[in-house]
């Protein structure tokens, strides 16, 4: 059976160390995606979120230079075989790695008229994750190589994927969180610490005392002890109360 080599095991700890330091509104930066290329041994990479039901590319940070934003996916691209057959294995698959090269031939990955990939970068092999099983395929990490992957490529994106999947739904939660912020009247929020108004903020947007922990990167038990404080800052029993206290 294949396994990775320690210096792969520790140069990917190494990357998700800091794919966990990014504290932006993105999930992750073309930084980070340059140096999961890097990691894997190949030349891009690329963070996808598609609305399926619309048709529509939400998000698109690659590794690369910026692109242009896009209302839609083409039909040529949407409808084509490659698209259709590599969706289906990956509904088929769960979380992958998704391998094209386990799904098309090598003579078909090469031409032009069936991977878009190849026409506009000469990458004949992706490999896919899913980010947001629960989602199924909503959000995904693809990488890109101009030759077929290796089964070390498969096991560094099999490793990391739980990792990267975490890291979107802490910055998923964060975004939540900043929306939540406009919903409580600024005058009440004074009365309580910024870590405190962090808090409520995330119980404005409906978040658990875990989901806020791992927003802000604290134990479920200090979450509890500054609701604690805020309940009697505000000199009420429950998180209903005190959210009626700090609406606008």
């Amino acid at each position: 059976m294949e396994q990775l080599r320690t210096t792969d095991i520790k140069a990917a700890l190494s990357f998700l160390e800091e794919a966990h330091t990014i504290e932006g509104p993105a999930p992750f930066t073309p930084e980070l995606l340059g140096h999961l290329a890097e990691l894997v041994g190949c030349e891009a990479a690329t963070f996808f979120e598609v609305d399926h039901p619309r048709r529509i590319l939400s998000e698109r940070i690659t590794s690369g230079p910026p692109e242009p934003a896009s209302d839609g996916i083409p039909d040529d691209v949407w409808r084509c075989t490659r698209t259709v057959e590599l969706h289906r294995r990956k509904l088929a698959t769960g979380a992958g790695p998704v391998v094209l090269s386990e799904v098309f031939a090598y003579s078909l990955r090469s031409r032009a008229d069936f991977n878009p990939n190849f026409r506009e970068g000469g990458f004949v092999d992706d490999i896919h994750v899913d980010l947001d099983p629960a989602r199924r395929w909503k959000a995904e990490l693809v990488v890109y190589s101009s030759r077929d992957f290796g089964p070390r490529a498969r096991l560094i994106m099999q490793l990391v994927r739980p990792h990267l999947a975490a890291a979107y739904r802490t910055v998923a939660l964060r975004r939540r969180l900043a929306k939540a912020a406009g919903e409580l009247g600024p005058e009440a929020m004074t009365e309580l610490t910024p870590r405190e108004q962090e808090v409520m903020r995330g119980v404005a947007d409906g978040l658990s005392n875990a989901e806020i922990a791992q927003v802000l990167v604290v134990e479920r038990s200090t979450v509890r002890k500054h609701l604690e404080h805020v309940y009697g800052k505000l000199g009420v029993r429950s998180r209903t109360a005190a959210l009626a206290k700090l609406r606008v």
